[in-house]
């Protein structure tokens, strides 16, 4: 079980959009802020507490903009978004694909995609965005060829594949850089 366990972290929550330290990334365009996101979890068919989910949630997020680009910065990578014509409206989309196990004689190994969607709407079409609101989605689902039957339903893994979480998010500016 802990084989299966320890692969998992790379799962979490904390994964593409990758929420933990936000100082070390380069901005490009406008510098918008640094944001602290306090998310509530809407939606869930992945399982209660699936790969370290909770029913609350906050992390610190610098944004910055250039034109009709959004960049989130997560202190590791800067994640590129879209802004909409009407200045305030963007979209964030990511992927990354997490070995959960090897293959093993006779058995394929475990692999999964994980799709990240962040949704929201800016305060200001500018550069003094004081807040933004929106969603958070993170959907799971088997890669072609994998065999996850030895993890989908154990401890703090999923209850099954595809399965998604959805986060309603709110950020307020907490510094200018």
């Amino acid at each position: 079980m802990l084989r299966l366990a320890l692969p998992c972290l790379g799962l979490t929550l904390v994964g593409c959009l990758n929420f933990g330290k936000v100082d070390d990334a380069k901005a490009p365009g406008d510098m918008l802020g640094v944001y602290h996101v306090t998310g509530k979890l809407d939606d869930s068919s992945c399982g209660d507490g699936a790969l370290g989910s909770s029913e609350h949630w906050s992390f610190d997020v610098k944004l910055s903009r250039f034109e009709d680009a959004i960049y989130w910065l997560n202190g590791r990578e800067t994640i590129v978004g879209d802004i909409g014509s009407d200045g305030r409206t963007f979209s964030i989309v990511s992927e990354v694909e997490t070995k959960i196990s090897e293959p093993a004689r006779g058995k394929a190994g475990c692999r999964v995609m994980r799709h990240d969607d962040a949704e929201g709407k800016l305060s200001d079409s500018g550069a003094d965005v004081a807040s933004f609101d929106g969603t958070l989605s993170f959907r799971y689902e088997l890669l072609d060829g994998a065999d996850c039957s030895d993890w989908v339903g154990s401890e703090g893994a999923v209850e099954a594949l595809p399965c998604s979480l959805r986060y309603d998010i709110e950020g307020e500016r907490s510094s200018d850089k």
